[in-house]
């Protein structure tokens, strides 16, 4: 009697176990069916390909080149961070932001860098301080040029705002602002005059310059040609004469 029993036990147990394999074989083929129904294009094709921004630079065109080969398969399979990262790498493109839009569409929103100032090898500047670099940036007119060696970015940039805010008291402005290896400030403002700061902190000087500017104003030689602010009460100028060459030392008191 308790053999019996024992052999209709293990009999139970045997289905049981075979039941759940059928089971989880089911569910294994269920995944797959769903996976192959999402993956394969005919049956979730991408329709449309929605490209908006400013383009003042970079053409819709150019953009819907890099993204179309990358969604040719299911809407489940279009890889979003590397469509990304194609329209990213396309000159003058800041950021690329890729939007899948059910049940059969893919939006990509474009930003372009904005330039601000010419940098040091070549680069650009652009509106958030981010260097970037695009074909033919030297030549573009208009903007300020900034230059110090690497590493010196952020301190160059707060020191021509800064500049720039003292200057503007007197109608001037920094064109061209030169930070050299040895910490040295050099600067050309937009009337043509190249003035020499120095070392250490260059606002002080500058504000010498700002409250001497009438000053140099009355003196009716013209605008000065080249200003040295590395004097401790003063600065030299130097006048566009050419046959003299002149230069004449103010003295400023602070």
């Amino acid at each position: 009697m308790n053999a019996q029993a024992e052999r209709y036990d293990d009999d139970g147990h045997g289905i049981g176990m075979l039941m759940l394999g059928l089971l989880l074989l089911g569910a294994a083929a269920g995944i797959f069916w769903v996976y192959i129904g999402m993956t394969t294009q005919d049956r979730w094709p991408i329709r449309w390909l929605d490209v908006t921004g400013g383009f003042e630079r970079v053409s819709a065109e150019q953009v819907r080149t890099r993204v179309a080969p990358m969604i040719e398969g299911s809407y489940f399979t279009v890889d979003m961070a590397r469509a990304e990262a194609s329209v990213e790498a396309l000159p003058w493109v800041a950021d690329a932001l890729v939007r899948k839009r059910w049940p059969d569409g893919v939006e990509v929103q474009v930003t372009e860098f904005v330039p601000v100032a010419h940098w040091t090898g070549g680069q650009l500047l652009a509106t958030d301080g981010r260097p970037f670099s695009v074909p033919g940036a030297d030549g573009i007119q208009g903007l300020p040029w900034l230059e110090g060696p690497e590493g010196s970015l952020e301190e160059v940039i707060a020191a021509w705002q800064g500049m720039n805010e003292r200057l503007q008291a007197v109608g001037l402005e920094a064109t061209r602002v030169s930070l050299d290896p040895r910490g040295a400030w050099r600067l050309e403002l937009n009337n043509g005059t190249h003035v020499a700061l120095g070392r250490d902190d260059p606002m002080p000087r500058l504000d010498r310059l700002v409250d001497g500017w009438d000053a140099l104003a009355r003196a009716g030689q013209g605008t000065p040609r080249d200003i040295d602010l590395r004097y401790a009460n003063g600065f030299a100028v130097r006048w566009p004469d050419i046959e003299t060459g002149a230069t004449q030392a103010l003295a400023h008191n602070r």
